[in-house]
């Protein structure tokens, strides 16, 4: 019967090699316990996983567990998610010395991947080697990482909060001229009839003075 350290081993390897599995904050906590064991290299390999960058792994490589093309391209993937959180426009250059990668055409096999599996939504500019993101989904973030996302919903929260009030300015704004305008239509429309019944009401008073002129004449 395999010790508890050896299931929760398995465990770790059936998450990092799983294609649908991005998120490992449960196992992370439940796999604690094999912190100062032998199995410990197999909880910094899953660290690495939840929190870090392929490049931390490189560094870190010869104390840990060998990465199979799968976990490889995984963790990969999770290295670009985790370079969004604080940018929207990522740089080839950047991403290849994070992700190990030595070419742009892998770099692009990776980030179509990570479009495949639905954890990244962004539009790849290939002529200036960049790519511009649009959202990221299914991964774990540091706490430093949390406290930079709430600021960030704080800050667009507040610009939404700026404007609607700006809009309901330039519609209260808008209210007033229209009602103005209404108020001065009006006003000029009772001109228009004073004077259509001023010109009524003088009409018979200069027919009769034109009559009299008329006569005075013959």
């Amino acid at each position: 019967m395999k010790v508890n350290g050896e299931l929760l081993v398995e465990d770790i390897r059936k998450a990092l090699s799983s294609e649908t599995t991005f998120f490992f904050t449960d196992l992370l906590e439940n796999c604690n316990v094999l912190l100062n064991t032998e199995y410990e290299p197999y909880l910094k390999l899953l660290t690495i996983f939840s929190h870090g960058k392929y490049s931390n792994y490189l560094e870190n490589a010869a104390n840990l567990p060998k990465l199979s093309e799968t976990e490889t391209t995984k963790l990969r993937i999770l290295t670009i998610l985790r370079m969004s959180i604080n940018k929207r426009v990522l740089k080839y250059s950047d991403m290849l010395t994070e992700t190990g990668l030595n070419s742009s055409r892998d770099l692009e096999q990776v980030i179509i991947q990570s479009i495949q599996h639905n954890v990244l939504d962004c539009r790849i500019d290939e002529a200036n080697e960049q790519v511009f993101v649009n959202q990221i989904s299914g991964y774990n973030v540091t706490a430093e990482q949390q406290d930079y996302l709430l600021e960030s919903l704080s800050r667009w929260s507040e610009s939404c909060r700026t404007i609607t009030q700006n809009m309901q300015t330039d519609v209260d704004t808008a209210t007033n001229k229209l009602k103005v305008s209404m108020q001065e239509t009006a006003e000029f429309q009772k001109s228009v009839e004073a004077a259509k019944a001023s010109v009524k009401k003088e009409k018979p008073h200069r027919e009769a003075t034109s009559a009299k002129s008329r006569k005075r004449l013959a």
